[in-house]
Order: structure tokens, then C-alpha cells, then sequence
């Protein structure tokens, strides 16, 4: 919380209110006895100025933030920045403001700050339909409904996503439902949000009349309360209605009425809209000039709210998120494979001692006392313990080569845990959905309501191809790492080499990115279609590949730390068909073998790598898997600069 404080007081300036009212807070704050009333002063404050005057409403979750760190109240100031995360996002910084809340979500969990967490859920269902991704919106909203939240709330936030994504007939019976549960609750329809959403939906059915009707009635309620958001995309959709019946003057009006908001900045997304709709009546009225300027502002302000970078910084988010509790798990197992490597190591060594001891006794023997009974006796029964070592030796070397193939095993693993668990959160999260609707269905049916109970049906019918499109997916998955860990038989099968090579790269560059997190490399494949299928064992020939793959992945890392300026880490894979030969060559711009030790990298228990990261076997293995293949492998290398490991298996 302390390092998420600190990154919170360096962000972007903002106007302030007027100091009068923050004098007038200030004191108010003060006398209230607890942190919950101090907070719900805060707490107000964010629903007043949110839509209104964001900067304010930014200031005043940075005033609550410091205030809370003087307390040194934790839980002010999760809630403070919480809030502060969801403005951000409404600004149009989705990626700074997603990485707020998903921080102070899990401090509210710790905490076990139910109310905190609900808000937070909501605020990430609204940010995440408001940015298109609409399965997170979905989990999200899932989450606040668990928490016993408003029905209204979750039937509006259900309705927003379909209707975004698309589905009509389900926004439609979800916007009603939340009608029907806001007027049970307050007796009239008092938030904006629920016939903002019902016109939209009306409006995509080109049902005008009862759009039109919905929009008025979300422009009065936004025009009491100054909601800017509502204000926009209500002026834009009468503006868009009108347009689509011909009536182009009051599209005209009301789309400049928009545009009069922009000044406010709350909601650059609805500008962005409000220009498009002027650049299509511009140039449907002949006036070409006008419609190109509206059409490059659009652009020029599209651009600055969802460029490549923002987007992938949002992907990065959620992907840090998924993995961080799988990172404990990687760790500890991670620390029991090298504890049992370290294990074998010792008992091998060990082992080796009291061979090299016993052999050197056994010749002393016999050159002391020469050819007599008793020495050949004695020399007999030491071969014999000599002979026994060895054979002792040998089965902790085959321990030692399956411990080997097991780290590579964990290595893949890492790799694809987190694929895993994407489409498994998928059959859960619409398994979950279908079990509601289908509630929903009974009372639909029971209530004669076919029209309904269809587009239901027609939904539950989505869900579960969905269902078993993602559990096909973690079948394939899960088969694949199972084929990967079976003891190899030694049968060759026809293998299309480019995909095994393009697999095992993917899963290597997984599987270090889950290990470190700041592990970042660039790959490129380069593949001769004309190869086809190729004889081989797949499971061997992908430890081969993997171990590869892993040894340029960590070559050009660790370069990039010496060489941080000016250097792209490159690691890339390329095949081709030569006479009767086919070649792969895995290449990088890493470190590069020194020539010194260049004669020695095939041999058992050699490594470059510092003690405790590498066990020497590796490369070992592959060049044994290799030469049963009937093929052959072989590195090209300059210090400093790179190395390519080239392998040659006939077709």
C-alpha cells in the first residue's frame, strides 16, 4: 500500500475546487468521530462530482488517500484510491485505473472489507463494458451480485453488456427487470442509467418511438444531477435517432448540444461518437470540408484513448493478476524439484568417491602382494564391490536424467498453467449464468411469457457451445502436457516438425515469462512448408527443442542485463528440407559460447550456467536423442554476439 501511495501522488495534475468548499470539508471531515463517517463524507463526494467534475472528484480521493495515510488507516485509503482508480477510468485512462482497482482489491480482501470490495466490482464492470471487454465485465458483475448487492444495480449493469455485445433480446428482459425492481425499491424511476440503457437497446432495434421515449426521460433525470456521461450519450442518441428518420435539423441540434460538453473532458469516448455523428451528416448534406474535420478529430482524440501501448498495458494487468496466485505454487514446486536435484547430486558424488577409493585400492592390492591366493581373493571380492558401485552408479545417473526430463516437464507446465485456467474460469463463469437463466426461464414459462422464455433459451444455448468450446480447449491442453510427460516408447511417428517447433518455442517463452515476470524476449519462426511429416519421436525431439529454446531464452537474458541500451533480445527458429535431410536451427543474439569450453558443452554435467541454475544434462540428452534419430547436432557460436545450434535428422 505504501509503494501504491507513492505512485498515486506523482499522477497527473488537476484543477482544483474552489477553496472555500475544501475548507468547508475539511472541518466537516474532522468532526466526525470514526474513519467509516470520514469516509462516507469522501464516499459522497466521489457520486456528486464523478460525472460532473471528475477533476474534483480526483483531488478529493487524493485528499481522503493522505488524510488516511496520517491515520495510517489502511482501509481509507484502499477506498480512497479505489475511487480514484474508477475516475481515472472514466477519463479514458482504462489502463492506469484497471491497475488501481485490481491493487486495492486485494487489499480490500485482506482486510475483509465487504463494502470496498463490492463497489470495486461494480466499478470494474462499468470500466470493462465501457472498453468492450465484456466476459471480464461479466465475471465482474458476477462477483458484486454474490455480495448481495441491489438487484436493480446487477439487472442494469447485465443489461449495458448485452447490449453492447450485441444481444438485444437478452438486454431488453434484463433492462425491464431492473425497471421493475428500481420502481419496487424507490417507487419511480430515479437513476438515469436504467432508461439510458433501455433507449440504446431500442434504439439498435430501430424501434424509434419507445427510444426516443427512454432517452427523454434519461435526459431529464441527468440534467437534475449534471451527470456529463448520461448528458453525452443521451445527446447522442436522440442525435443518431433522428438522423435514422430523416430528420436531419434536429440531429444537427442535438449533436452540437453534445459537443457543447466536451469542455468538461469527463467522457472523451462519448466526444469521440459525438464527431462521428457530425462527420455522417456533414457529408450526407454535400459539405465535404466540414466532414473531414469532424472525421480527423474523431481519429485524433480515438487515438490518444486506445492506442496499441494502452491496450497491451490492460492486457499485461489482467494477465499479472491471473497468475498471481499460481506464482506461489511455481515457486514451491520449483524448490522441491532442486532440492531433490541437490539430493541426487550429493548421493552420485558420493558414490563416485567410493569407486575412485575402491579402485585404487584394489591396485595397490595387487601390486603389493602380487599373484598369491589371498591377494586374488581380496582383489576378487573388491571388483566385486567395485562392480556393484558402478552398477549403483549407473541407476542414479538414469535418476538423474528423469529428474532432467521432470524439470523440463515443470517448465512446460509453467508454460500452460495459465491456459488452462482461462477456459476452465469460462465453464464455470456461463455454467453459472446458465443456472440463473434458466430459473429465469421456469418463471417466464410458468408466466406464458413464450416470446421471453425463447430469447432465453436461445441464450442458454450460446453459453453452453461456449461451455464446451472451452472445456474442447483445456482437453486439448491437458492432453498435450500429458503426451509431453509419458515415458517416451521409442516408436518414431510422422510429426509435421514446423508445429512441434512453433509449440515448444511458444511454451518455452511461457514458461520463463511465469517463472520471471520481467523476462521479455522477442522470437521469430522462419518454416519450409514443402518439409511435411517427418519420422520421429515428438516426445524426445520436443525435450531437444525445449531445452534449446530455454538455454537462448536465458543466453540473450542475460545479456540484455549487461547491455541493456540500444539491444533487442532475439531468439528465432527456422527449418528446411535439404536433399534427403531435414534442419532445424535455433538461433540467438545472446552471449555466445566461448571457444575454450566450446569442445566440452555435449559432456554430461557440464554447464556455463552459475552453480544451482543448470544441471549440465541438458544438452547432454539432446545430443543422445539425436544420434538414435540417426541424425546429428551441432552449434555454431561467436563470443559475445550469438549462437545457433543446428540439428540435421534424415527424412
Amino acid at each position: 500500500m505504501r509503494k501504491l501511495g507513492i505512485i498515486f501522488l506523482l499522477c497527473l495534475s488537476i484543477n482544483l475546487p474552489a477553496q472555500d468548499n475544501i475548507d468547508i470539508i475539511d472541518r466537516e471531515v474532522l468532526k466526525q468521530p470514526t474513519e467509516e463517517k470520514k469516509d462516507s463524507i469522501f464516499f459522497g463526494l466521489l457520486l456528486k462530482y464523478a460525472w460532473s467534475k471528475p477533476d474534483s472528484s480526483l483531488y478529493y480521493s487524493q485528499k481522503e488517500a493522505l488524510l488516511a495515510k496520517k491515520l495510517k488507516s489502511e482501509l481509507m485509503e484502499s477506498r480512497a484510491l479505489s475511487r480514484y482508480g474508477y475516475v481515472l477510468g472514466m477519463m479514458g485512462n482504462y489502463p492506469q485505473g484497471i491497475d488501481y482497482l485490481l491493487k486495492t482489491q486485494k487489499v480490500a480482501r485482506q482486510l475483509k472489507d465487504t463494502s470496498s470490495l463490492y463497489w470495486n466490482y461494480v466499478f470494474l464492470t462499468q470500466l470493462n463494458t465501457d472498453r468492450g471487454d465484456f466476459e471480464q465485465a461479466e465475471f465482474y458483475a458476477k462477483k458484486f451480485k454474490e455480495l448481495h448487492g441491489q438487484e436493480s444495480q446487477w439487472f442494469v449493469r447485465m443489461a449495458s453488456i448485452y447490449e453492447r455485445s450485441g444481444r438485444l433480446d437478452s438486454a431488453l428482459l434484463y433492462g425491464r427487470r431492473a425497471v421493475d425492481e428500481e420502481v419496487k425499491l424507490n417507487g419511480k424511476l430515479a437513476w438515469s442509467t436504467i432508461p439510458l440503457t433501455l433507449a440504446e437497446v431500442y434504439a439498435k432495434r430501430k424501434t424509434y418511438d419507445s427510444a426516443l421515449h427512454y432517452y427523454f426521460i434519461t435526459l431529464s433525470l441527468s440534467l437534475k444531477e449534471l451527470l456529463y456521461k448520461e448528458l453525452i450519450v443521451t445527446y447522442n442518441g436522440i442525435a443518431e435517432v433522428y438522423n435514422n428518420t430523416g430528420q436531419n435539423d434536429s440531429s444537427f441540434y442535438y449533436a452540437y448540444k453534445s459537443l457543447e460538453l466536451r469542455s468538461s473532458n469527463s467522457y472523451p469516448v462519448g466526444t469521440i461518437s459525438t464527431y462521428q455523428i457530425l462527420y455522417r451528416l456533414f457529408r450526407d448534406k454535400g459539405r465535404p470540408d466540414s466532414a473531414m474535420g469532424y472525421l480527423e478529430q474523431a481519429i485524433a482524440l480515438k487515438d490518444s484513448l486506445f492506442n496499441q501501448q494502452k491496450e497491451r498495458e490492460v492486457q499485461n494487468i489482467g494477465f499479472a493478476e491471473q497468475l498471481r496466485q499460481q506464482d506461489a505454487i511455481a515457486q514451491q514446486t520449483q524448490y522441491r524439484n532442486k532440492l531433490k536435484l541437490y539430493i541426487l547430486l550429493s548421493i552420485a558424488v558420493v558414490f563416485i568417491m567410493i569407486a575412485l577409493l575402491l579402485i585404487r585400492n584394489i591396485r595397490h592390492r595387487q601390486k603389493a602382494f602380487g599373484m598369491l591366493q589371498k591377494q586374488k581373493t581380496e582383489t576378487d571380492r573388491q571388483k566385486a564391490k567395485a562392480e556393484q558401485t558402478l552398477e549403483e552408479l549407473k541407476s542414479t545417473q538414469i535418476q538423474l536424467i528423469q529428474s532432467e526430463k521432470m524439470a523440463s516437464l515443470g517448465e512446460l507446465t509453467a508454460g500452460i498453467a495459465h491456459e488452462i485456467q482461462n477456459p476452465l474460469n469460462f465453464v464455470n463463469n456461463f455454467s453459472e449464468v446458465n443456472k440463473e437463466m434458466l430459473a429465469e426461464l421456469n418463471e417466464e414459462i410458468d408466466k406464458r411469457n413464450y416470446d421471453d422464455a425463447k430469447a432465453i433459451v436461445k441464450d442458454v444455448i450460446a453459453n453452453e457451445e461456449k461451455i464446451n468450446h472451452h472445456g474442447k480447449r483445456a482437453d486439448a491442453i491437458v492432453k498435450g502436457m500429458l503426451q509431453h510427460s509419458q515415458t517416451s516408447t521409442g516408436k518414431k511417428e510422422p510429426t509435421d516438425i514446423n508445429a512441434l517447433c512453433d509449440e515448444y518455442l511458444r511454451l518455452s517463452y511461457h514458461g520463463l515469462r511465469a517463472k520471471d515476470k520481467s523476462f521479455n524476449a522477442d522470437f521469430k519462426t522462419d518454416f519450409d512448408e514443402s518439409i511435411g511429416k517427418t519420422g520421429v519421436v515428438p516426445q524426445d525431439l520436443g525435450r531437444v527443442l525445449l531445452n534449446l529454446f530455454t538455454n537462448a531464452f536465458y543466453s540473450v537474458t542475460e545479456k540484455k542485463k549487461q547491455q541493456s541500451e540500444g539491444y533487442e533480445p532475439t531468439v528465432s527458429v527456422s527449418t528446411k528440407k535439404e536433399n534427403d535431410k531435414v534442419i532445424i536451427k535455433v538461433a540467438d543474439n545472446g552471449m555466445g559460447i566461448p571457444q575454450k569450453v566450446l569442445d566440452k558443452i555435449f559432456q554430461p554435467f557440464f554447464t556455463t550456467k552459475p552453480s544451482g541454475q543448470g544441471t549440465g544434462l541438458g544438452l547432454s540428452l539432446s545430443y543422445d536423442i539425436i544420434k538414435a534419430h540417426g541424425g546429428e547436432i551441432t552449434v555454431e557460436t561467436k563470443e559475445g554476439e550469438g549462437s545457433a545450434f543446428i540439428i540435421q535428422l534424415p527424412v
